[in-house]
């Protein structure tokens, strides 16, 4: 069986990065005995490349050129080259890509079996907006006659979709990668930071507004000096917010309970999670979050805002605790989290089977492969 994943989005994936999701699920797919072909923009790929091969069968990364102004992309001969190749199955991603609803009604005309799935939950906004207007006007329709599986990575992205008319729409989350990592190659000076705090907070991310850390960085002033708590915070990216971090940090003379860290190798993050005790995510949008995956994983429990991943992930309660962006909420909450027995290993292993149960690769692919 050959199957296809068209990515037309604007933006390259890194082969090199830390579970990509087009990667993961293709995986899981492969152990069931499909051939995957991934076509995208790629950072470090400029030729056809087979990255894995199980037995018979194998995953192809097939990189695509055209043209890309944010929202609107056009790879041209993309779709008839897609067309020579004899898949069974293909699948495009997000309702809103320029080119989805013409690949997806040529391969439904060539007999394909074609699949969306569902990761964004809001449409775009600025000058985005208008786009997002005449693509539902013009090409909405072409799309949702042309498309046989729906799958949603979220409640609020079917919830999404169902608003726009979509139906018959399941939803499959995204899964996690679990890879062997090796040590922190800095493991000594993490440690040497938080072993002077009783509770350390963690954040791993791009520091940016969208994620809004300035609001964290204010309640962790608050609870030290209102609770007296013995709290420290490693902040993991970089980001165009990071000057504007630091500086408040330094302000609010936080320096010695604050560690900054730019970057982190993708196979070495599972340490700086096991040594911290709790992850926070403060974000305005998170279509999914694939950190409360990991922090949960190696761990720890998660708090984090309202955004669509986190609350079909956050379920129970020694699994962490969503809140919205209110400054006594989050103090009330968090003290209440340090206080508590989550934080313990019993706890910890929980939160990590919790994650093997429900989010691997494999589990994903079969329920995939099920609904098709």
């Amino acid at each position: 069986m050959y199957l296809a994943i068209v990515r037309t989005a604007n933006g390259p994936l890194d082969t090199n990065g830390y579970n990509i999701q087009e990667i993961g699920l293709a995986t899981g797919l492969l152990k069931l005995g499909y051939n995957v072909d991934i076509y995208s923009t790629f950072k470090d790929i400029t030729d056809e490349k087979i990255i894995v091969t199980l037995k018979d069968f194998r995953i192809k990364l097939i990189p695509i050129k055209g043209f890309a102004l944010k929202q609107v992309t056009y790879y041209q001969g993309l779709t008839k080259f897609i067309l020579s190749q004899n898949y069974q199955v293909l699948q495009i991603h997000d309702d809103s890509q320029l080119m989805g609803p013409f690949i997806a009604a040529q391969a439904k005309k060539h007999g394909l079996k074609t699949v969306l799935y569902q990761g964004m939950y809001t449409n775009y906004s600025g000058l985005g907006k208008i786009y997002q207007t005449l693509f539902d006007w013009f090409l909405k329709r072409k799309l949702q006659k042309n498309i046989d599986v729906i799958f949603a990575k979220t409640t609020k992205a079917k919830e999404y979709l169902e608003n726009k008319g979509f139906t018959d729409i399941t939803i499959l989350p995204v899964g996690l990668d679990f890879k062997k990592q090796n040590p922190y190659i800095d493991q000594a000076q993490l440690d040497s930071f938080t072993t002077k705090f009783e509770t350390t907070f963690l954040y791993i991310g791009k520091l940016e507004p969208r994620r809004d850390l300035t609001f964290v960085i204010n309640v962790f002033r608050e609870l030290i000096h209102s609770k007296n708590k013995n709290l420290g915070f490693v902040i993991v990216g970089k980001g165009p917010d990071e000057f504007k971090l630091r500086e408040l940090v330094s302000t609010y003379n936080l320096k010695d309970r604050v560690l900054f860290i730019e970057q982190i190798a993708n196979n070495e993050i599972a340490h700086v999670y096991k040594s911290c005790d709790l992850f926070i995510l403060p974000s305005n949008y998170e279509i999914y979050g694939m950190v409360v995956l990991e922090a949960l994983y190696y761990g720890i429990p998660v708090v984090s805002t309202k955004t669509a991943g986190p609350l079909d992930i956050l379920k129970e309660d020694y699994l962490g605790c969503l809140l919205d962006f209110n400054t006594q909420t989050w103090l009330t909450s968090l003290t209440a989290l340090v206080a508590s027995n989550l934080l313990t290993e019993e706890y910890a292993l929980q939160r990590k089977q919790y994650v093997v149960n429900n989010y691997s690769w494999d589990i994903i692919a079969k329920s995939y492969i099920k609904e098709l």
